[in-house]
């Protein structure tokens, strides 16, 4: 079913830094949070600091990415040190996770 109500309601700055910080330690969003709420669902557990941290480097990798895609959108090719940087993140990345399963 297609989305296209919104509620708002009014909160104090506390209640609403606390519900965005519970939101976020669920690796949620805040609408999500509240839904799952709301529908009574039972919440997924906080990720672990090691998935966190797993996160972070995935987050990395894609800005990386970007940042040579742009680069190359512009005309600017990059010197072959900054490609095997990128690939040999994502390798690592990849042979970590194939290890952990």
């Amino acid at each position: 079913m297609e989305k296209t109500k919104t509620i708002q309601i009014r909160v104090t700055s506390q209640e609403k830094s606390a519900i965005r910080a519970r939101a976020k330690s669920l690796n949620l969003h805040v609408s999500e949070y509240l839904l799952s709420l709301h529908r009574n669902t039972a919440l997924p557990p906080p990720p672990s600091e090691i998935e966190r941290r797993q996160l972070q480097e995935v987050a990395q990798i894609g800005n990386m990415v970007n940042a040579l895609i742009t680069s190359v959108r512009s005309g600017i090719v990059p010197d072959t040190y900054e490609l095997q940087l990128v690939i040999k993140a994502i390798s690592l990345f990849v042979e970590f996770h194939s290890q952990k399963r």
